[in-house]
């Protein structure tokens, strides 16, 4: 029986709270990526549509240009030794 004094289950807390937050980090990014590219369709077909940048831009719309740069991202693939995590 381990108690809360125990540096080994101290550690393994730690890191535990560690991959949780990596694991959350990444969802974060795969959804920021979605995210990105669902406005950047979204904005070229206002554009399409007749709008132009300077008029969206004024309205108070991000340019597209400032938006973050992100490479597409695969969803992480749930495998044998995480999917108990999620």
């Amino acid at each position: 029986m381990s108690n809360q004094f125990d540096p080994v289950a101290k550690l393994l807390n730690q890191d535990e709270n560690r991959q949780r937050a990596v694991r959350e980090l990444g969802a974060a990014m795969v959804e920021l990526e979605a995210g990105v590219s669902s406005y950047k369709d979204a904005y070229k077909a206002a554009t399409d549509a007749g709008w132009t940048k300077r008029e969206l831009n004024a309205a108070g719309f991000f340019d597209v240009l400032k938006l973050p740069k992100v490479k597409k991202i695969d969803a992480p693939v749930v495998g044998p030794f995480n999917k108990d995590e999620q």
